[in-house]
């Protein structure tokens, strides 16, 4: 009956154990959450040092393009 149970949720398992490991290191302070505030003010001072006359609302417009590329955590290998 128990292997029935794994052949069935075993993906589930594996997910929620995931989840799990991943919080705890977030806990712990070893996989912090990205600090999305500090990442676009970056990138709006990138942006506004290489088009230094666009107006304000295309240096936004630019940054906010360049902040939806970027990978999401672990994505790295691509």
């Amino acid at each position: 009956m128990f292997d029935s149970f794994l052949h069935n949720h075993q993906s589930e398992l594996d997910s929620f154990m995931e989840d799990k490991a991943i919080q705890d290191l977030e806990d712990a302070g070893i996989y912090p959450v990205p600090d999305n505030d500090e990442i676009l003010e970056r990138l709006y001072e990138e942006v506004k040092d290489e088009f230094p006359d666009a107006p304000d609302t295309v240096i936004e417009y630019i940054t906010q393009k360049r902040f939806d590329n970027l990978p999401e955590p672990g994505d790295y290998d691509d």
